[in-house]
């Protein structure tokens, strides 16, 4: 299967320059081409910058299948760098529209990540909304090498999962699909950071305004505090494409 796209380079960083829509196609395909360890990633500003100090994260996050625009900056970035789709591509929002395309279809997902019950309750959710939708795994999994070969075993007792959801964070959720992607049964990994803990109502996302206006990380810093370290970057990310747009839209 051969999926011809463009994609856009932000400072290092590949990103596929399509809509939700397609994205949920494009995975919807993965699937039925029945290949294994295909991956899609959520990226934002801080991925980017992640990606710009540390070579390892960037390979993983270039060789991804997908990689999709989730954060508001890097979806607005990609006009400047010759893109033609602003639309994000949320974690969120991903989950939620594939788990609707394969709701009444034969393909399994896997709820992997999150705290306590989290997942659990994610897979209750989306069932409630899909009901013939095929959940063969929900728990809070753990990013360490120590936990691979247990959920190896347990992935392949049942049969494999079609589309694995992975909710570890920024880093660790990707550098464990890269760890764990050619090992277990598993047809397209997503990784989908604090997607979870949204679907589930354990914390309120952002009202549609907010995300409209680019504001969504100033709503989730005023929630969680504690996320002020990883954002410092976004200050430079800002500067940075504003320098971009400056010589190519004033300079040029």
């Amino acid at each position: 299967m051969t999926l011809r796209r463009q994609k856009i380079n932000i400072f290092g960083t590949w990103v596929d320059d399509i809509s939700q829509k397609r994205a949920v196609f494009l995975i919807f395909n993965m699937v039925k081409s029945r290949k294994r360890g295909n991956y899609a990633v959520t990226v934002n500003s801080e991925f980017v910058m992640l990606a710009r100090r540390n070579p390892k994260f960037r390979r993983i996050v270039n060789n991804a299948s997908l990689s999709l625009p989730d954060g508001w900056w890097v979806a607005k970035s990609k006009l400047i760098f010759g893109g033609k789709h602003r639309e994000r591509i949320t974690g969120v929002d991903l989950v939620q529209n594939l788990c609707e395309k394969i709701g009444k279809k034969p393909i399994s997902v896997g709820f992997l990540g999150g705290f306590g019950n989290v997942a659990d309750e994610v897979k209750k959710r989306q069932i409630a909304k899909n009901p013939a939708l095929v959940v063969k795994i929900a728990e809070p999994g753990d990013p360490s090498i120590g936990h691979d070969l247990r959920l190896k075993s347990k992935i392949s007792a049942l049969g494999g999962v079609d589309i694995l959801y992975v909710a570890y964070g920024m880093g660790r959720q990707e550098y464990w699909i890269d760890r764990n992607r050619k090992k277990l049964n598993v047809g397209v990994f997503v990784g989908v950071g604090g997607a979870f803990d949204y679907i589930a109502g354990v914390k309120r996302r952002a009202p549609d305004f907010v995300q409209r206006i680019g504001l969504e990380w100033f709503w989730r810093l005023l929630w969680d505090p504690a996320r002020i370290w990883r954002m410092r970057v976004l200050p430079v990310f800002a500067m940075m494409l504003f320098a971009k747009w400056f010589r190519l839209k004033v300079l040029s």
